[in-house]
């Protein structure tokens, strides 16, 4: 762009009374989902642009829908789980690994987390059946507060609420025997 702008300013400067030319584009639906410093070719076709734009709105709308599916999901087995189900933790994991891995494309961010902070809370476990019923119930609990709202928790909210579980995770593996933190620290 800088080389563009450079070229119209010395175009003129050349020609007396014309004026630079500054050209600007408009934000860009694909741009955010791509990140910072992602690059899209300049010759990308506007119509394909668009085209890529209404896909992820698309895609966004049933992301919602599929969220709140998921959520239900992740509270049945845990509720199973606690019941006396021991092989439903599998699949609270399960979902919580899909939830974390969807999220943050769709715009809860804070839900992915959570998932996340679940997953990982899980995977430093020697058996998953070890799992601490109170700790999983809170990460449920809080993925689906932040999932079913209009919109995810403020920033100041989030970061508390992770903290908070993140103190908890912490707690749940200091008392885990001895056995557990060997296979912890060797993984």
């Amino acid at each position: 762009m800088t080389g563009l702008l450079q070229n119209t300013e010395q175009e003129a400067a050349r020609t007396p009374g014309a004026a630079a030319v500054e050209i600007t584009q408009p934000p860009s639906l694909v741009r955010q989902k791509l990140g910072q410093g992602a690059v899209i070719p300049m010759r990308l076709d506007p119509r394909a642009l668009k085209r890529m734009e209404h896909a992820i709105e698309t895609m966004s709308g049933a992301y919602a829908k599929t969220l709140k599916t998921e959520i239900r999901a992740v509270m049945n087995a845990h509720a199973e789980w606690e019941e006396g189900d021991s092989a439903k933790i599998h699949q609270v994991y399960a979902i919580a690994h899909e939830i974390r891995g969807l999220a943050g494309t769709f715009a809860r961010p804070m839900t992915g987390r959570v998932a996340n902070q679940l997953c990982l809370y899980l995977e430093t476990l020697p058996e998953l059946t070890r799992a601490e019923e109170g700790v999983v119930r809170l990460h449920v609990d809080a993925m689906h507060a932040a999932a079913t709202g209009s919109s995810e928790p403020s920033a100041e909210v989030a970061d508390a609420t992770l903290a908070g579980l993140d103190r908890l995770v912490s707690r749940a593996i200091e008392h885990l025997p001895q056995k557990a933190a060997a296979c912890r620290s060797v993984g």
